[in-house]
């Protein structure tokens, strides 16, 4: 198709990227995109980015192309005349959210049809991984169950956890962990400045062993911190403060690691969908419906 992006921001800020973002997507996807600040007559699709500027005209709506409008901030009677003035000649307005659009068709402005498409990001921050914290030295006996932790560890995604590690004899496990591109930071030796700065910036504290408890446990208990362990010794005693309690014999942290990741999995599929590519997409579809069930001059108020 050919699209005709009509950017009538007079500030040139978080809209006309819209513009500029819209226009380049589409011409990446194969369509032939314009970016201007008036309409055009021989393109498919002409698509208005500021609808508080568009005039009661026919130039401003050809009638041998498809006129759509992005609908932003349709909040008060100022904006509801305006669009009612202009409707009859668009072909259907574009809101940024299901909860907007219901709510502009609850006002009957006199639009043929109301689509939405949500806002994309930019694409430009890395998830926010979750930060796991173990503190505690291990010992020949594997009283800290340092084996079922990197068998549990190892079996989720690297690109949503990280660990901050503090204790002697972690070594090799670290080594296994870092070939599995886990994010490790470790610290053989205790020293409480550095420990307390590690711990302020996990989001939970891990602990698996039975030996009556970790100090770190109280540490995290000071700060807000959430933990994973196993209620026993003092940690029983202040379980309302164990968020994920672990059974004695660890055979439910599988499903305490799957129940924490579930969470930042939704983020991740959503980041994946509000893309830039999609939201040109969404209105490359908007666009079709249009121009198939369009009889166009027949369309037009003014023929």
């Amino acid at each position: 198709m050919r699209i005709n992006i009509i950017n009538l921001d007079k500030e040139g800020w978080i809209l006309t990227k819209f513009a500029k973002r819209m226009n380049l997507q589409l011409n990446e996807l194969g369509h032939t995109s314009f970016l201007t600040k008036s309409p055009r007559t021989d393109v498919d699709v002409n698509h208005s980015i500021i609808f508080l500027f568009l005039h009661k005209d026919i130039d401003f709506f050809p009638p041998n192309t498809i006129n759509t409008t992005m609908l932003t901030h349709v909040n008060d009677d100022f904006r509801y005349k305006k669009i009612r003035s202009i409707a009859s000649y668009l072909n259907a307005g574009i809101a940024m959210s299901k909860d907007h659009s219901k709510f502009i068709k609850h006002k009957r402005l006199g639009l043929k049809k109301i689509f939405h498409v949500l806002p994309p990001h930019d694409n430009d921050l890395d998830l926010k991984k979750i930060h796991f914290g173990i503190f505690t030295n291990l010992y020949s006996d594997g009283r800290k169950h340092e084996s079922f932790f990197l068998e549990t560890i190892s079996k989720l995604d690297p690109q949503l956890v990280k660990f901050s590690i503090i204790g002697k004899g972690w070594s090799e496990i670290i080594k296994k962990l870092q070939k599995k591109k886990f994010e490790i930071t470790y610290q053989r030796f205790f020293f409480r400045k550095r420990y307390i700065f590690e711990l302020k910036k996990i989001d939970y504290l891990i602990y698996l062993g039975r030996d009556e408890g970790s100090m770190s446990f109280l540490d995290a208990i000071q700060l807000g911190i959430k933990t994973i362990m196993i209620p026993q010794g003092f940690q029983k005693d202040l379980k309302k403060f164990i968020t994920y309690e672990v059974s004695k014999n660890l055979n439910n942290l599988d499903l305490i690691f799957e129940k924490i990741l579930l969470k930042k999995k939704r983020y991740v599929q959503i980041k994946k969908k509000l893309t830039w590519k999609n939201y040109a997409l969404e209105h490359i579809k908007i666009w079709q419906e249009l121009k198939k069930n369009s009889t166009f001059y027949k369309d037009h108020p003014n023929e």
